[in-house]
């Protein structure tokens, strides 16, 4: 063969790398969605936060309202305008009541004295140049930091190929 093509999908979930993300209370959009799926939870309460502007990200915001959280706000770090999910998905969500909160770079995630997620610490951005995918990029604003609560955090910022298999190969 001149070539091969792998069309693996993209099931690993990526992570935004701060301190926090391993909180109990905080998932990554693939499992949950998975959990709700194959595991098949029907009911979820309290303050739900989604970090993402994606496809993914609105998919989870839709299902958590679906499964009876009582808020659920999705925190972005560009503005409507540059999410990449699609229009009309988003308009559902905001007909539906997810919150949204723009301009917004999580920092970390603050814990209780039991290790569960408590709060999203965040900078307020502002958006400077266009970046390599054409949206203007987000800039800190210094002396910003804002703490939102929560009882539960998904992140939803991509997924990429899990190629493990290709490593006895």
């Amino acid at each position: 063969f001149d070539a091969v093509f792998l069309a693996v999908g993209a099931g690993l979930p990526v992570f935004m790398g701060i301190e926090g993300e391993d909180l109990k209370g905080v998932t990554d959009c693939l499992q949950f969605l998975w959990g709700v799926n194959l595991d098949g939870v029907d009911s979820l309460q309290g303050k739900v936060l989604v970090v993402g502007g994606g496809n993914s990200a609105i998919d989870c915001v839709r299902t958590l309202l679906r499964l009876g959280a009582k808020e659920v706000i999705l925190v972005y770090r560009r503005t409507r305008k540059e999410m990449p999910a699609n229009a009309v998905e988003i308009e559902a969500a905001e007909h539906e009541g997810v919150e949204f909160i723009f301009l917004a770079a999580p920092v970390k995630g603050v814990a209780d004295d039991q290790g569960h997620i408590t709060h999203l610490e965040y900078l307020k951005m502002e958006l400077g140049e266009p970046d390599a995918s054409g949206r203007r990029r987000p800039v800190p604003i210094e002396g910003s930091e804002t703490l939102l609560e929560a009882d539960m955090m998904i992140t939803a910022i991509g997924q990429s190929p899990d190629i493990s298999f290709t490593e006895n190969a």
